[in-house]
């Protein structure tokens, strides 16, 4: 084959088939290798054969389909020739928009570059012209929200890597920032939906009902819903008041309820699927089924050469197809699921405990960059663009003031526990300058979590040299103070002087213990790391072991030693010594770091070692007694009543007789707080058969009856049965008993039909905390179910051992209307979900169960008979296992319910 080049002759070869034979000998990712031809030909070879080398090449084909000459044509251009349309848009015309805006988002989020995603749609290029009110708002608010995380969140973070995160460069694309706000966009797709919601209105009121279009116009309403709710959340990360410009506090709680709303709205939404041979029929519902012949005037929206032009040569993340709208839902749900989980470093008040938060959470969940940005910016906000080490905490405390705190709780050195000395200038500067200079490892350890797993090991090894110059200043500082706390200390003239207590304050180095602690954390957790990265190889185990458990733990068990004893030793010396100085100052705090922290020890009495140097004892003491008066059990509750709540659950005190009658129907068990009680109650509660035992305060009694709680997992076999008899031959009275079943079968069924509203979730969960307060236990699980709970985990929730599971089942057991009209958000997920599982053929279950002779016979006589369950019905399909149930009993009778389930009769209950 010959080639002129200039005034060159070329005779070529071609040795393309024979270049190809011989590849097939090798595997896949071998390259040859010859004296001639190394490593370094082969990967200039490589790089030579990527068609993205050429970039005139790679999409001449493109070119010739527009027909301008190597040109692409620009959206006024497209407009002119009529291929592309302004107005006008049909709800399947916005809906494929939008879900491919999301899509090129969403790609974004995963490092690609804008000019490979959301600006290869055309119409971003050019937002003003459109004349669709709709599209017009969905373009404005796609464009401020990558431009609010790429300059408030990714920019602020500032922890992507070039080589992996290109989505920063902005190639000079409009971004409208002068000419619309980010409330305006809110406001607008306000609008939009409301005006939708009319649309969808008449279009049901039509004579010929479109269905597609009332589908689609419900889709796209979904979808508004959405963008408004998702840029709302997005904007109250890292906010700055307007007018002062001050960080403004990251409320989780309403980020919370923002989160739940937005999981709602993607249970809702239906993935757009283009089926592009119309003659194939599909009967899936999950998706929203668009022929491709209703997208004709859009074709031409998103051109992926659009910006081809302002790439270099060799870009490294091209793409030619974009990721598909069903698996972009299933990721936001997922991203969804790592906000609720990431806004649990809002209750993290510790260094310790932040910190082994951001260790789980980077290991479990694998957040991406923009995940990770928002955790750090969460407990780190950067909205003025300060240092890392001068940001405050949740944009409140600073390092300096929380590093003291760490280290007063810790191991209570004299300096920030003696709150009556005077501290003279040298020592206050050398101190403060240390508590300075730990701002920065500190505040690089939380930045340096946050970064991709390779990264943050690496930039472990480069912070563990920080600590190492931090240790030595803290040994410097500790041999300054001991002279000087030792003379202040001789001079009090104590009556009592304690020996063993200043001989540990003389020996002790209190800051460099409190820095080394940390430094062996950050060893402990590099370590690690190479296990999780696969760095080591299976001859370097037996190092990394040793090293690890006979040199890192073992130094740290004697840190965490020697700091218990100090605790043990030390505090009740410096309590009579803070006592007998407040005598003579009268009250009067002169240690200027006490004054600093006094704030934040209020704020965690529980947790100082020193609470009886910073509360006022007297106070506590009334506060706890106005606490039992009220029947609420104290924080300092006794080991025995403790591990009897976690037991039992719920426990109130009932001080009237009647009352407490009562609530033995309803709760099944009973507390004694005097004999006198007893006495008048056994004779009247001996003959109810929801008496199990009649417990007094013992801590052996209680351990006995915890063991026994673990060897009764089959306690729901003698809960006595709420059943509702329907007799056919009686008239249709509804003061009877007939009545009663009517009553509760209209009582559900109401329920059922009822529309959901915002706060029926709240109400309940209210209710259920001033239910079960003073129950730390329960009110652990209730928080969870209120930051937690999505209507597709209903039946989860309803099966584990908890709050939710009693109340219920007592509402319904004893028809108590107001708690079960609480539960109505509850019960109409978990019908829903009981539908969704619900059995197709008929079935046989089992279910075993102890009664006593009196229900048995009601039983006996209802045969023929209507029966109601007033609570959820809970079988097996395993025979034998529903015999295990029900265990011989003295007092009660054996019972096994066979009952053949049919999901076929319409008028059934949901059998799941």
């Amino acid at each position: 084959m010959q080639e002129t080049i200039g005034n060159t002759t070329y005779n070529w070869t071609d040795v393309t088939g024979q270049f190809a034979d011989l590849c097939h000998n090798l595997n896949i990712g071998e390259v040859v290798r010859d004296r001639d031809f190394t490593l370094f030909e082969a990967m200039t070879a490589l790089e030579l054969m990527d068609p993205k080398m050429d970039g005139g090449m790679s999409i001449k084909n493109h070119f010739q389909e527009q027909k301008q000459g190597n040109r692409i044509l620009t959206l006024k251009q497209l407009i002119e020739k009529n291929l592309l349309k302004i107005s006008s848009f049909t709800s399947i015309e916005l809906i494929h928009l939008f879900d491919q805006l999301l899509s090129t988002f969403h790609m974004w989020l995963d490092g690609h570059s804008l000019a490979l995603t959301l600006f290869t749609c055309v119409y971003l290029h050019d937002i003003p012209i459109i004349d669709d009110y709709h599209l017009r708002t969905i373009c404005y608010t796609f464009i401020k929200l990558i431009d609010y995380i790429r300059e408030r969140i990714l920019l602020k973070a500032g922890l992507f890597e070039e080589e992996d995160f290109s989505g920063t460069l902005t190639y000079n694309f409009p971004f409208y920032r002068d000419m619309i706000k980010d409330q305006t966009c809110l406001t607008d797709l306000k609008k939009c939906e409301d005006e939708l919601n009319k649309r969808l209105r008449s279009l049901k009121h039509q004579t010929d009902l479109n269905q597609l279009d009332i589908n689609a116009t419900q889709q796209l309403i979904y979808r508004i819903r959405f963008l408004r709710l998702f840029f709302g959340l997005t904007l109250k990360f890292n906010e700055a008041n307007e007018k002062t410009g001050e960080q403004t506090y990251l409320n989780s709680e309403e980020i919370s309820k923002t989160l739940k709303q937005i999981d709602e709205i993607l249970q809702l939404i239906r993935p757009s699927h283009i089926l592009e041979d119309e003659t194939t029929k599909t009967d899936d519902s999950t998706e929203l089924i668009i022929p491709i012949s209703l997208l004709t005037d859009i074709s031409r929206s998103f051109d992926p050469y659009y910006n081809y032009r302002q790439l270099p040569p060799a870009f490294n993340r091209f793409i030619r197809q974009l990721i598909l709208p069903s698996f972009v839902y299933t990721s936001l749900t997922n991203l969804c699921h790592q906000l609720r989980k990431m806004l649990e470093i809002t209750d993290k008040r510790t260094l310790k405990h932040s910190f082994e938060f951001f260790l789980e959470y980077s290991t479990n969940e694998k957040p991406s960059l923009f995940i990770r940005s928002l955790l750090l910016l969460s407990y780190l906000p950067s909205v003025q663009g300060c240092l890392l080490s001068s940001r405050k905490i949740f944009g409140q405390i600073s390092f300096a003031e929380q590093v003291k705190y760490e280290i007063r709780l810790f191991i209570v050195p004299p300096l920030l526990t003696l709150k009556y000395i005077t501290i003279d200038n040298e020592t206050l500067n050398y101190s403060e300058n240390f508590f300075q200079r730990a701002c920065v490892p500190f505040s690089n350890l939380f930045y340096s979590l946050c970064n991709n797993r390779a990264r943050t090991r690496e930039k472990l090894s480069n912070l563990l040299d920080e600590f190492s110059v931090l240790q030595d200043e803290s040994e410097k500082l500790d041999q300054w103070l001991h002279k000087y706390f030792l003379q202040h200390i001789l001079q009090a003239n104590l009556s009592t002087v304690n020996h063993q207590a200043l001989l540990l304050i003389e020996k002790t180095s209190y800051f460099f213990q409190f820095i080394l602690h940390w430094t062996l954390l950050i060893m402990e957790y590099y370590l690690l790391m190479g296990f999780d990265l696969s760095l080591y190889s299976k001859r370097e185990l037996y190092d990394v072991y040793f090293y690890f458990a006979q040199i890192i733990l073992f130094t740290h068990v004697n840190v965490y030693k020697t700091s218990t004893n100090i605790l043990n030793t030390t505090v009740p010396f410096l309590v009579q010594l803070n006592q007998k100085q407040q005598q003579m100052n009268k009250n009067q705090i002169n240690n200027v770091f006490i004054q600093q922290l006094n704030s934040l020890i209020q704020q965690h009495t529980n947790d100082d070692p020193l609470q009886d140097l910073t509360n006022d004892n007297s106070s506590t003491q009334k506060k706890n007694k106005k606490k039992n008066l009220n029947g609420i059990i104290p924080p300092n509750i006794e080991y025995h009543e403790q591990e009897f709540l976690l037991t039992n659950g719920h426990l109130s005190m009932s001080t009237a007789t009647h009352r407490c009658l009562k609530a033995l129907e309803i709760e099944q068990r009973l507390k004694f707080s005097s004999g006198l009680s007893g006495r008048r109650l056994v004779p009247r509660i001996h003959y109810l058969q929801q008496i199990q035992a009649v417990i007094i305060k013992s801590k052996d009694l209680v351990d006995q009856i915890q063991s026994d709680q673990i060897k009764r997992i089959k306690k729901k076999a003698n809960e006595t049965l709420s059943i509702n008899i329907f007799n056919t031959e009686q008239g249709q009275s509804t003061t009877g008993l007939n009545g009663q079943f009517v009553h509760s079968q209209l009582l559900i069924d109401c329920l059922l039909r009822m529309n959901p509203t915002t706060i029926e979730q709240d109400e309940f969960v209210s209710v259920c905390k001033e239910e079960y307060k003073g129950n730390q236990h329960e009110l652990s699980i209730i928080n969870d179910f209120e930051k937690n709970y999505t209507p597709s985990r209903a039946i989860w929730w309803y099966t584990r051992p908890s709050f939710l599971y009693r109340l219920l089942n007592k509402a319904l057991r004893i028809q108590n209307i107001d708690l079960i009209y609480l539960f109505r958000f509850f019960i109409r997920d978990l019908h829903r979900q009981l539908l969704e599982y619900q059995s197709l053929n008929v079935i046989r279950v089992y279910r075993g169960q102890l009664m006593i002779n009196d229900e048995l016979q009601i039983l006996k006589d209802s045969i023929g008979k209507f029966i109601s369950i007033n609570s959820f019905f809970s079988t097996s399909l395993n025979r034998d296992l529903a015999e295990v149930f029900s265990r011989d009993s003295d007092n009660c009778e054996r019972v096994l319910f066979e009952i053949d389930a049919n999901p076929q009769l319409t008028n059934e209950k949901t059998i799941c």
